[in-house]
């Protein structure tokens, strides 16, 4: 079976609380692109994961496997080869979606039927963007990434991705927003505007709480330069994105920024986490 895995990026992300536990609390939009890593996945007797760059005992793919084993008792294995385009250490999910890929690629291949919820669950214990990776596409996250709302799907748009510099400390990025007691609300105001149909005024709304800790002013405004609905930071970094209304700008700007030295990916947004073959 070959399955392709898409990138997330975040249109909005605000933290609003933290639990008992200590995990922070999410409010966000996601939005599946169509960046992908792909996956070619079959029956075997053991796990086996080959992914250039990541030792397996490490590898997402290789942990949703175990997780799906041991979740269903089935006792059998699978090889999964694993073809990068999503970069590592991004904020784009692309470990997060090869998990989901391969749990519902083994959902289909044992012909489990596994119910939405054991899914979730499954899903939550591989990682806490890998439960929106499932279903994809416009989704509102809240809790840790469990809570999964799917929106109506927002069609058309393209988005111009930069990964530029090296992937700071997660924990230490929280660490850093709860000393200064940072809040923001961009969701809301977000998912007012969708609702409306005001696209311009969601995208130009769009924000990102880690960008007080973790955004490249620099990058930021090289992006906005190319006249785009909106930018922003995606996950905790170091990725940005600009959205175009359409192929045509987007390509155009990914162009300018080639030439500015930057090694730009320009992708439509797509409604699906995965796309199986």
């Amino acid at each position: 079976m070959i399955i392709k895995a898409y990138a997330k990026i975040n249109l909005t992300l605000d933290i609003i609380g933290r639990r008992q536990d200590g995990y922070h609390i999410l409010d966000s939009v996601f939005q599946s692109v169509g960046l992908f890593d792909t996956l070619e996945i079959k029956k075997d007797d053991e796990i086996s994961v080959k992914c250039d760059g990541v030792k397996q005992q490490n590898n997402t793919a290789f942990i949703a496997a175990n997780e799906f084993f041991n979740e269903t008792g089935i006792v059998s294995g699978v090889s999964i080869k694993i073809h990068k385009n999503i970069p590592f250490l991004s904020g784009l999910g692309g470990g997060s979606a090869d998990a989901a890929a391969v749990i519902t690629a083994l959902d289909k291949i044992y012909e489990t039927n596994l119910n939405a919820d054991r899914l979730n669950k499954l899903a939550l214990r591989c990682g806490a963007d890998v439960p929106f990776c499932l279903t994809g596409g416009t989704s509102r996250i809240g809790g840790i990434g469990e809570e999964v709302k799917r929106l109506t799907g927002i069609e058309g748009f393209w988005v111009v991705i930069v990964k530029e510099g090296e992937k700071k400390s997660t924990a230490d990025m929280y660490r850093r927003l709860d000393d200064i007691g940072a809040s923001s609300a961009f969701t809301a105001e977000f998912i007012r505007c969708i609702g409306s149909c005001d696209y311009a005024g969601a995208f130009s709304s769009m924000g990102n709480a880690f960008a007080q800790v973790a955004a490249d002013e620099n990058l930021i405004s090289v992006l906005r330069k190319q006249n785009p609905l909106g930018a922003s930071l995606s996950g905790s970094g170091p990725s940005h994105f600009a959205v175009f209304p359409d192929k045509t700008s987007a390509l155009f700007a990914a162009d300018n920024l080639k030439k500015s030295g930057f090694m730009p990916f320009a992708v439509p947004f797509v409604n699906s986490g995965y796309n199986m073959e």
